[in-house]
């Protein structure tokens, strides 16, 4: 039995190496590492994956912390300017689930981005 855990398999069992594979070539660790499903990571020989457990430490960190610091610096602008009692807790309600909800669309593009420009 395996030591590491049942959470790491080997490469051939999550993609198929024979596609990647170039002019009879074996395929990069790169282009193994782009075609790994999301939430898998390449182990360090090359032969393995393993569940990625690392949420929050890339660059979605600094995305959230962007969120949270803007949402906050704009609750406290604009605090004085809400209504008083249930309807100004309301409007800042549907303001936080607006910004959520356009941060859900945008975190994941800029992501994206990062890594196609880091490949």
């Amino acid at each position: 039995m395996d030591s590491s855990g049942p959470e790491r398999v080997p490469v051939g069992e999550l993609i198929d190496l024979e596609r990647l594979a170039r002019d009879g070539r074996p395929p990069t660790p790169a282009r193994i590492r782009a075609a790994l499903p999301r939430g898998w990571v390449l182990d360090a020989d090359g032969r393995h994956a393993r569940r990625d457990g690392r949420v929050l430490f890339r660059e979605s960190w600094i995305l959230v912390g962007a969120l949270l610091t803007f949402g906050a610096a704009a609750l406290g602008l604009f605090w004085q300017t809400f209504p008083r009692g249930w309807s100004g807790i309301v409007r800042a309600l549907v303001l936080l689930l607006a910004m959520l909800a356009l941060g859900g669309f945008v975190a994941p593009l800029v992501t994206r981005a990062v890594y196609r420009r880091r490949d």
